[in-house]
This record gives C-alpha cells, sequence and structure tokens, in this order.
C-alpha cells in the first residue's frame, strides 16, 4: 500500500529534492500537484495535476499533502489541509512567527492529524 501525497507548489525544493524521494520510496506516491504553473506541476510528474490548491484538498483520495509554497501562504494552506482531513509537511520556516505556529499546532490537534515542518536535519539517522 502507498501513501498518496499531494503537492501545493512545484518549486525548487520540490522539484530538486521532495518529489524525486517520494517517487524513489516504496511505499509512495506521488498521486497530485497543484501549483500556479501547470507545465511545472507536469514536471514532477505526478498521476493528476490540479487547477487549483482547494481542488486538490477536495480530492479524497490524497493523504498527505506537502506545502512548498511561499511563507506567508503556510498558516492559510496548513490550516486548509489539516481541516480537510490531510496529515500536512510544510517547508520551513512553519509559520511567520510563534502565534501562527501556534495556530497551526491548535489545528493539528483539533483535526487529529500529524503536522511536521520540513527540516531534514530531525529526521537524519546519527
Amino acid at each position: 500500500m502507498s501513501v498518496k501525497w499531494g503537492f501545493l507548489g512545484a518549486g525548487w525544493i520540490a522539484n530538486r529534492a521532495t518529489a524525486p524521494a517520494v517517487h524513489a520510496a516504496h511505499n509512495a506516491q506521488l498521486f497530485g500537484v497543484a501549483s500556479r504553473d501547470a507545465a511545472r506541476s507536469k514536471k514532477l510528474e505526478p498521476q493528476n495535476v490540479y487547477d487549483s490548491y482547494q481542488e486538490l484538498l477536495d480530492d479524497p483520495q490524497i493523504e498527505v499533502v506537502y506545502i512548498s509554497l511561499a511563507n506567508h501562504q503556510h498558516l492559510e494552506w496548513v490550516s486548509r489541509s489539516l481541516e480537510a482531513g490531510k496529515h500536512v509537511l510544510c517547508e520551513k520556516p512553519l509559520g511567520l512567527n510563534a502565534l501562527e505556529v501556534q495556530e497551526m499546532i491548535n489545528c493539528s490537534k483539533r483535526c487529529n492529524r500529524l503536522l511536521v515542518e520540513a527540516v531534514w536535519t530531525r529526521w537524519h539517522p546519527r
């Protein structure tokens, strides 16, 4: 069984690091991508390209959302993803300030969904 990932954003980090990692994992699948540029979304080779971020969140097949949008968009799209029932991996910084981060943590707890900031050293074996 594969975990179905949806990406919000198709920029450099998604293209160079996260999408290749998902494609290489035997238990993960890049199910869909939504970005401002459909051509960039297609370069990540997902199964589906969505016309809007909300359309991706509305897909019940997507289990985890990776967010690599501009920092000022993190609060909105992390919250909307969690409220849509998705687990979230969000690029750093998670929020613009401690209040935003606390709001996201509260939303994660309320929705009973995992929220993780993409700090690779946290998960690197030592």
